[in-house]
This record gives structure tokens, C-alpha cells and sequence, in this order.
């Protein structure tokens, strides 16, 4: 497994990195410090999972430190699967992407999903959260703060060092197999082309099922599934469906 963490502060990576390995002794924890040196390592190596403060410099001699700058990287990578101006798929940002801010409010935190995050965690929470975001990620799952989602929201559970939360199937959910997995991949960031290329169908079928989906759940949208399943902290089990295999030759960890 590899999670690529972009922050500006050396130690606060560092004490990411330390609480991410002491769980997920497999993982390969790789860091960025701006905005560029994120995009540089992205563009060259595919990855799991994606850490980003939202207060980075566009440089390591910037001292721009904004939120902007880590809204418009996400924004980039939001644009990078919905439509690639490059076929190499490692130039496509696929990973769900867990924002860090010290801003948690529900407008913000809006701005944050629909520019593409898959969760979003305060900074000033505690480190079960931080693992929480990670294994729902890791799982199809989605975890926002309740400032977000008002009251109903699951907190993160105590047991998080020992056992993560037991992953649901089609039946649990009261779907067909294929709408679980175009599910699974939805909340995961991944657009309806990507999605289409990862279960080798049209992607016209896939936003048939998207809507599908939408009237089953009750929601509009995508971000309205990602709020629902963050509220419940459900997460997903594996696809049901292989993978195309032009994207699984993709070059991954192979600790993973």
C-alpha cells in the first residue's frame, strides 16, 4: 500500500507517517512539502490513498501558504479523471483523496467534496480519526467531519488499532453486483469514463446506474452518496467485477 502525504510541516508528516505504520505496517508513506513537489510524484507513481493539507505553498520557496493552493491541487486531480489530457493512466489521480483543514464548517466542507475529495478530517482532530478517514478510504467508505453532517454522524470507533469496520456486499445494500461496484469506484472520486474503463462497459450504462443508484439511496448526487455513507460509516467490500486488465498492468506498490 502506498499514501502519498502533502504538507507543508516536516513534523506534523512525520507524526502522520509514524501512526500510519504503526497500523498499516505494509504501508510506504511517501511525502510532499508543496504543491509542485505533489504533482511531480503523482505523475509518477500511482497510490492508494492521498493525504493533502489544504495550507501548502506552490513551492518549497513559496511562502504563499493559502488554501487556495490546495483547493486548485484538488481541483487538478478532480479534472485529472474526468478528463485526462494525457492516456497514461499514472497521470491520472485515481486515489481517494483525504483533505486535512483547520476550516470545518458545512459551506466549506461542501466546496472541499465537490471539488473532489473522498473525505475531509479536521486538523485539530484525534489520531482515531485520521485512522477512521484512512480505512474508510482504503474500504469505499467516506468520513466527514459532524459539523458536516449533523447529528446521526458515527464517531470514530475506539477499536480502530485492532479491527476496522466489517466491509458490506451487494445483498447488504440491497443492490445488484454491478451496481455495488460502480458504487465502490463512485465513492472513490473516480468519474464515469474512469469507472467504464476500470469494468470495461459503456460509459453510458455507467451513468444509467449512477442514477439508478441516486433513487435507490434517496439522494441526487454523488456528493449526497458520500454524505449518506459517511453519516452511517459504512464501508464496501472488493469488487465483484476484475478490473481492466490495460489498468491493473498500472505499476503499483508491490508491498501492496
Amino acid at each position: 500500500m502506498r499514501i502519498l502525504l502533502i504538507d507543508d510541516h516536516g513534523i506534523l508528516r512525520a507524526g502522520v507517517k509514524s501512526l500510519i505504520q504503526a497500523v498499516h505496517r505494509d504501508a510506504q508513506v511517501l511525502e510532499a512539502s508543496c504543491t509542485a513537489e505533489a504533482l511531480e510524484l503523482v505523475r509518477s507513481q500511482a497510490f492508494d490513498v492521498i493525504f493533502l493539507d489544504l495550507c501548502i505553498p506552490t513551492s518549497t520557496t513559496s511562502n504563499d501558504l493559502t488554501p487556495d493552493n490546495g483547493l486548485s491541487l484538488l481541483s487538478l486531480f478532480k479534472s485529472s479523471r474526468e478528463a485526462p489530457a494525457d492516456p497514461d493512466p499514472a497521470k491520472c489521480v485515481t486515489a481517494p483523496v483525504i483533505v486535512m483543514s483547520a476550516e470545518s464548517e458545512r459551506r466549506f466542507v461542501d466546496e472541499v467534496m465537490r471539488r473532489g475529495a473522498s473525505s475531509f478530517v479536521p486538523k485539530a482532530s484525534a489520531h482515531e480519526v485520521m485512522l477512521e478517514a484512512i480505512n474508510r478510504a482504503l474500504s469505499g467508505g467516506v468520513y466527514l467531519p459532524s459539523e458536516a453532517i449533523g447529528k446521526g454522524g458515527q464517531a470514530p470507533s475506539s477499536s480502530l488499532y485492532a479491527q476496522p469496520a466489517t466491509p458490506l456486499g451487494p445483498k447488504d445494500l440491497g443492490v445488484t453486483p454491478r451496481e455495488f461496484d460502480i458504487l465502490r469506484l463512485a465513492l472513490q472520486g473516480n468519474a464515469p469514463w474512469k469507472i467504464a474503463a476500470i469494468l470495461e462497459i459503456n460509459p453510458v450504462n455507467v451513468r444509467q446506474y449512477l442514477s439508478r443508484l441516486y433513487g435507490k439511496f434517496g439522494v441526487i448526487d454523488l456528493y449526497g452518496l458520500q454524505g449518506l455513507f459517511a453519516k452511517t460509516g459504512q464501508v464496501l467490500g472488493v469488487l465483484s467485477s476484475p478490473a481492466s486488465p490495460a489498468l491493473a498492468s498500472r505499476p503499483r506498490d508491490k508491498s501492496s
